[in-house]
C-alpha cells in the first residue's frame, strides 16, 4: 500500500515538474519576444487600457450650469445634479465626455521656466477638444485669444492678488510658463464656460507645429486673404501643401495693425486644425505607434498633464470618431477697442446655448 502511494507521489511530482518546465519555457519565450520588440501591439494595447483607466478617474463631478429659468415657478422646481431647465426643456450633462484644453504659446524652442512671473508666455491659440463616446464624434471649440474673461492675477513676487477681467490669452502669462501658467489658463477657460470640467491640458510652444505637421506628412490648406503673399505662391484661394516652417507661419502670423486680426488668425487655425486631424488619422491608420512617437518627440516643447498612455488611448478613440465642419464651433460676440488692445466680448446667450449643444443632451420625457 505504501509502495503504491510513493508511485502516485512520484507521478504527481513528474507532472508538476513538466508543467513547471512548460511554464518556464513560455516565460522565457515571452521575454525574448519583448526584447525583440515583437509584442509592440500588445504593449500598445496595455497602454491603451492603462490610459482609459487613468482618464476614467479624472472625470469630475458634473457642473452646476447656471439656470436660465423662464419664470420663478420654473426656477423653484428641483432638478437632479447635472440637469438644467432652459426654455421649458430639461438638459442633462453628458457624464462620459472628455474635455481637453489646448494652448499654443507665443514662444519658440524648448519649454523653459520663466523667471518673470508676468512673462509666462501668452496663449495665442486656445481650443477645447471634446470627445463624445455616446455620439462617436469630436467637437472643437475655438476661443478668441482676446476674449475678456475673469482670471487669477499675481503681483511681481508671485503672491495672489485676486481676480481680474482681461484678455484670456494673458491668463497663461501669469505664472512660471509651466504647470502654474497652464492651471491658470484652465481655470479661466473653465470659469468662462460656466464651471465646465476640463480633464486635461496641453500647452505647446508654437514653433513645434512644424515638427507635428511634417510628422503626419504635411497638411493641405487653402490660402485665405489674411495670408495672401506671406510666402511664395500664397495667393488668395490657392491650395498649398504646408511643410516645415510654412505651417508655423500659416497659424501664427497676425497683423496687429489690422482690425480683428485675432479673428482672422483663428479662422486660419480652424482650417489648419481640421485638416491636420484628418491627415493625422490617415497617418495613424498606417502606423498605430505614431501617437507615442509624436508624444515623445514634442515633449521638450510641451507642458501637459496628459500622460503618454492617456495620449495613446485618446488617439485610438479619435480614429473611430467623426469630425466634420459642423463639429467645429466659434464663439460669437462683439469686438471693441480697449485702451491699447482689442477686446472680444462673447454673446452670453449664444455661449450658453453652445455649452448646451456640445456638453448636454435633452432629457427623455
Amino acid at each position: 500500500m505504501e509502495q503504491k502511494k510513493r508511485k502516485r507521489r512520484k507521478k504527481r511530482t513528474k507532472k508538476r515538474s513538466a508543467i513547471s518546465k512548460v511554464g518556464l519555457f513560455f516565460l522565457i519565450l515571452l521575454l525574448v519576444l519583448l526584447l525583440l520588440g515583437i509584442t509592440v501591439s500588445a504593449g500598445w494595447l496595455w497602454m491603451n487600457y492603462s490610459g482609459q483607466s487613468r482618464l476614467s478617474q479624472k472625470q469630475e463631478a458634473v457642473p452646476e450650469l447656471m439656470q436660465q429659468a423662464e419664470s420663478e415657478a420654473e426656477s423653484e422646481m428641483m432638478l437632479e445634479a447635472g440637469s438644467i431647465r432652459y426654455h421649458g426643456k430639461v438638459y442633462t450633462y453628458k457624464k462620459d465626455i472628455l474635455t481637453f484644453l489646448f494652448l499654443g504659446i507665443d514662444k519658440n524652442g524648448e519649454v523653459k521656466a520663466s523667471s518673470n512671473l508676468f512673462k509666462g508666455g501668452q496663449a495665442d491659440a486656445l481650443f477645447l477638444a471634446v470627445l463624445d463616446p455616446g455620439e462617436k464624434k469630436i467637437s472643437v471649440i475655438g476661443i478668441n485669444r482676446d476674449t475678456m474673461a475673469s482670471m487669477n492675477v499675481y503681483d511681481k513676487n508671485g503672491r495672489y492678488s485676486g481676480r481680474q477681467t482681461a484678455q484670456i490669452a494673458l491668463s497663461h502669462a501669469y505664472g512660471d510658463g509651466l504647470e502654474e501658467s497652464c492651471e491658470n489658463s484652465l481655470d479661466a477657460v473653465s470659469n468662462l464656460f460656466y464651471g465646465l470640467p476640463i480633464h486635461g491640458y496641453c500647452a505647446l510652444n508654437m514653433s513645434v507645429v512644424s515638427k507635428l505637421n511634417d510628422a503626419v506628412g504635411g497638411v493641405d490648406v487653402v490660402i485665405p486673404e489674411s495670408a495672401n503673399g506671406l510666402e511664395k505662391g500664397w495667393t488668395t484661394g490657392a491650395e498649398v501643401h504646408l511643410e516645415g516652417d510654412a505651417a508655423y507661419q500659416f497659424i501664427h502670423y497676425r497683423d496687429t495693425a489690422q482690425e480683428q486680426s485675432a479673428e482672422a488668425r483663428l479662422e486660419r487655425q480652424k482650417q489648419y486644425l481640421k485638416k491636420f486631424i484628418l491627415q493625422a488619422k490617415k497617418a495613424m491608420k498606417q502606423d498605430m505607434t505614431l501617437p507615442l512617437q509624436l508624444y515623445t518627440q514634442i515633449t521638450p516643447y510641451m507642458v501637459t498633464d496628459v500622460t503618454a498612455d492617456e495620449a495613446v488611448y485618446l488617439a485610438g478613440q479619435a480614429l473611430s470618431y467623426n469630425f466634420g465642419d459642423d463639429d467645429f464651433y466659434f464663439m460669437t460676440g462683439t469686438v471693441k477697442m480697449g485702451e491699447k488692445f482689442e477686446e472680444f466680448y462673447p454673446d452670453e446667450t449664444a455661449l450658453y446655448e453652445l455649452v448646451l449643444d456640445v456638453f448636454y443632451e435633452e432629457a427623455a420625457d
